[in-house]
């Protein structure tokens, strides 16, 4: 799955501007969807904790009417701050993602795809060394 919206912080980050314009990206994507509900949704699951580990803040929601997946990942090699994860744990990836409500197989596979990929140690340092949308973009063709 190609993320709508991929961005790289050369220095810290707060997680809740980094959301911001993720979340945004999507809005203003190529599907359309209730922004307030939805936003409304992913609040209510940031709250209960998207710290996935291996560095990955995932927060993500299931949107009634959502025509398909809807992804943006952002990479923060020093981390994005303003979250709270385990303890010595760095945040450094953030995939912000909207599956449609009525498909539970959809939202797991996409989970499960990235999952994947941050378990391995060779994608994870390629996403931390690019820096430009063009070459986070061609991690997800991997």
């Amino acid at each position: 799955m190609q993320p709508i919206y991929v961005k790289h912080y050369s220095e810290p980050e707060s997680f809740a501007k980094a959301l911001g314009f993720a979340y945004d990206a999507l809005v203003h994507g190529p599907v359309k969807f209730d922004a307030m509900a939805t936003w409304k949704s992913l609040s209510e699951r940031i709250a209960q904790g998207i710290y996935m580990g291996e560095g990955l803040l995932l927060p993500h929601t299931r949107v009634a009417g959502l025509s398909e997946p809807l992804m943006a990942f952002a990479v923060c090699p020093k981390g994005f701050t303003d979250i709270q994860v385990k303890a010595g744990q760095l945040p450094q990836f953030l995939c912000v993602l909207l599956s449609p409500a009525e498909s539970a197989t959809a939202h797991t596979q996409v989970i499960a795809k990235i999952a994947r990929k941050l378990l391995n140690p060779q994608w994870r340092i390629k996403a931390i060394e690019a820096t430009s949308p063009e070459q986070l973009n061609a991690l997800f063709e991997e």
